[in-house]
């Protein structure tokens, strides 16, 4: 879930009344795969999006008719016209979206969510006799219409399962992945500044207090100036965090890179040229590294699409960790 619109539905005062749209189910391409939500306001403000287009006017408009009359429905969209003289998506996927009138009951839960033990899977029921929607938080001792959830809990999966008389929708709470970013410089503060865009939270550690200031890094959850070798004493990587690599010279770069291989960080980016990294990767299997610890280096790091400019360097280096965020996790 989107960490600012959750915190919105935390917040939401109610001073209007508004219905919350979920993203249910989805097969094929669709506008978005992440089970969105979204909140659209009697007054017609709207709040967060679940892929836009004539799908979500649509929504909307039904939205509007679940307020006035304070009812939950489940509808389907479906995308697979190939028409161009008929209205219709042409994605090829089909959608069913839930709408229900947002109560403090709905806005109580995501409190109770919040407060839990990270690593919780929850659920979302549209049970279809009597168009009412539930939500619980799981575990693995829980078993809902007799459906096996304990593979789901395990894998930290998030999956829709229909039954006859009910959908359900399974979300997995995972703490937010950190971007442990391992230099201030140009390319360090532009990657900052987009990774706080797509609401990935950043660490900063420089040995240059200036290169790791407040005033560089407003956004940054920590931000640490210290020798290379304290830093790496006081520095703590999670499995599912991010660590790049953008020192100001090769002898940090190397340290550093020593330092992470050592660790259960998932990705690891180094900023620098063909040659450079071939220069330290040798210098590595000197050491004793083998292929497969050295693989999990992405360097040059960042999506190809020819970057020269910092701006343009920070884009493909976070088009890579979006890349691996989306292929590592199930939508």
């Amino acid at each position: 879930m989107e960490k600012q619109f959750y915190q919105t539905l935390l917040e939401f005062d109610f001073s209007e009344p508004t219905a919350l749209c979920t993203v249910m189910d989805w097969k094929g391409s669709v506008p978005r795969k992440d089970y969105p939500m979204m909140l659209v306001c009697q007054s017609g403000i709207i709040i967060g999006t679940i892929g836009g287009g004539t799908m979500e006017k649509e929504v909307i408009e039904r939205a509007m008719v679940s307020l006035d009359n304070n009812q939950t429905s489940l509808d389907s969209f479906d995308f697979t016209n190939d028409d161009l003289s008929k209205d219709g998506g042409l994605c090829g996927g089909t959608v069913k979206v839930a709408v229900e009138p947002y109560t403090r009951k709905i806005q109580s839960f995501w409190s109770g969510l919040k407060e839990t033990e990270i690593g919780q899977t929850w659920l979302t029921t549209y049970h279809f006799q009597t168009n009412k929607i539930s939500r619980q938080i799981l575990n693995k001792q829980i078993q809902i219409d007799g459906l096996q959830i304990n593979e789901l809990i395990k894998g930290k999966k998030n999956k829709t399962i229909i039954s006859k008389d009910a959908i359900h929708l399974y979300r997995h709470v995972a703490p937010n992945p950190i971007l442990h970013i391992f230099g201030g410089g140009h390319v360090g503060k532009a990657v900052a500044e987009l990774a706080h865009y797509i609401e990935l939270d950043i660490t900063i550690h420089d040995d240059r207090e200036s290169f790791a200031s407040m005033e560089r890094f407003p956004n940054a959850l920590s931000r640490s100036f210290e020798p290379i070798g304290t830093m790496m004493g006081n520095v703590r990587i999670q499995s599912s965090d991010f660590a790049l690599v953008a020192s100001r010279g090769h002898h940090h770069d190397l340290e550093l890179i020593r330092w992470l291989l050592k660790s259960s960080v998932g990705w690891i980016g180094l900023v620098s040229s063909q040659r450079k990294w071939k220069i330290l990767s040798d210098g590595l299997r000197k050491e004793g590294h083998s292929e497969e610890n050295i693989a999990r280096v992405q360097a040059p790091v960042g999506v190809d699409i020819q970057a020269q400019t910092v701006p343009e360097i920070a884009v493909s280096i976070i088009g890579g960790i979006i890349h691996y965020l989306r292929n590592t996790k199930e939508a």
